[in-house]
């Protein structure tokens, strides 16, 4: 009997720890930046801001799989590509993190993230659901080099009530300039009948504002590169700087504004335009105290065109063989929040979903017809493996030409050539 007794419990034994075993999660981090949010809870639907609505995202898909359990890491914004480079460096990436649409070619170039081409059906994520732009932020040289999270771009958040006082509303719509001569026109009516800016936009400390110079250059179907190419000493080029200068050498936008003055500026009624983001749309919506509308940014010259980009989530290139129940976890992850793209469309981001865009849920979002057009004009710099340097190069030096601390000449040519190293 002792001995039977024995046996049972041997084999209970081992029944437990083969139990336990087969139900032990899988691990896995996620690395984002966005800021943090501690009570987010996993309630999507009611969260509000980045930070929270994304951490609900992600807190609601560990309630809901068990045997995945998945550890948030939030990186400082200004450092997150720093980290990434380290991390993938010391061989110990997260498993799963965030990207912009223009470090692409920075990471896959070394073969750190994970071409993930025909990977996405297989786990329910139909590529014919992505936006055509979408498709084309996430591809670069022939691989797809990350799951999409959004779309986002500059916006123009309007004060009707300055708009108004300035004569530049029409049927309960601002009137957006149409013209090189309409903007100088535009901006002069709202400083004087006012008394306030006509723009305020981040410059000091950023290249927020210096996008809408480069959105400028788009419209007369020009760029800053193309391939190995810089096309910044060029006519296009100069005339987006002549007209932003004008602009700042009359006093009629101010371009020592940092990310925050230029937001606190427009919020506390100094501003008749702001031009920020997406991210930013539903957060005015319920802060600011005037009357407010969020438009597309105009057409100034040939054609429509802004700046945007697009939030991404990619992978180690060697997770899949490294560790297949990883790699699987975390293609589950981004399933799930591929799957609450309405929920992160609360932000202010566009969806890169076309079911979605379509739906009636998105289209009763705050705002969101106001801009709907931006979808349609959105651009930017082509892809590079250097897109840093040259960000930091080419907006560094046309703030400095807007502000009258260089020559345009010199300069343009100056960064022309140096453009030419980085493209090599």
């Amino acid at each position: 009997k002792k001995l039977m007794n024995k046996i049972l419990i041997f084999v209970s034994s081992i029944f437990v720890f083969f139990s336990a075993y087969s139900v032990q999660a899988v691990d896995i981090t996620i690395a984002r930046f966005f800021g943090d949010c501690d009570d987010a809870g996993s309630d999507t639907t009611t969260t509000t801001g980045e930070a929270c609505i994304i951490q609900s995202i992600i807190n609601a898909f560990n309630d809901a799989n068990p045997d995945i359990n998945v550890t948030t890491e939030v990186l400082d914004w200004g450092m997150t590509y720093e980290i990434l480079q380290t991390r993938y460096g010391d061989k110990n990436p997260p498993d799963l993190h965030i990207m912009h649409r223009h470090r692409i070619p920075q990471f896959a170039s070394i073969g750190a993230i994970a071409d993930l081409k025909g990977e996405i059906a297989g786990y329910g994520m139909d590529p014919n659901d992505i936006v055509p732009a979408m498709m084309d932020a996430l591809t670069w040289e022939g691989g797809m080099w990350g799951v999409p999270l959004d779309i986002h771009a500059n916006l123009m958040h309007t004060n009707m009530d300055l708009m108004s006082a300035a004569g530049l509303v029409s049927g309960g719509i601002p009137v957006y300039p149409s013209s090189a001569d309409e903007l100088l026109d535009h901006a002069r009516k709202c400083n004087a009948a006012t008394g306030k800016d006509y723009i305020s936009f981040q410059m000091a400390d950023g290249f927020l504002g210096i996008r809408a110079l480069y959105a400028l250059v788009w419209q007369q179907n020009s760029n800053l590169f193309e391939g190995n190419k810089p096309s910044v000493d060029t006519p296009e080029v100069r005339n987006a700087i002549n007209l932003f200068k004008t602009m700042v050498d009359e006093g009629l936008i101010n371009p020592g504004y940092t990310y925050g003055d230029a937001q606190k500026n427009w919020m506390d009624g100094n501003a008749c335009i702001l031009i920020n983001g997406t991210w930013v749309v539903d957060y005015y919506d319920a802060n600011v105290d005037f009357n407010y509308y969020v438009g597309s940014f105009p057409t100034i010259f040939d054609k429509g065109a802004t700046w945007a980009d697009s939030h991404m989530w990619s992978l180690p290139a060697n997770l899949k063989s490294r560790d297949s129940a990883k790699y699987d976890a975390a293609m589950k992850l981004t399933k799930f929040i591929w799957d609450h793209s309405i929920d992160w469309s609360r932000t202010g981001h566009m969806s890169f979903r076309k079911s979605v865009i379509e739906s009636a849920e998105y289209k009763n979002l705050p705002h969101r017809s106001e801009y709907s057009e931006t979808a349609s004009i959105m651009a930017d710099t082509p892809h590079a493996i250097k897109y840093g340097a040259i960000q930091d190069l080419v907006g560094n030096n046309l703030i400095a030409i807007m502000t009258g601390e260089k020559e345009i000449d010199a300069t343009l040519k100056d960064v022309n050539n140096k453009m030419k190293k980085l493209l090599r």
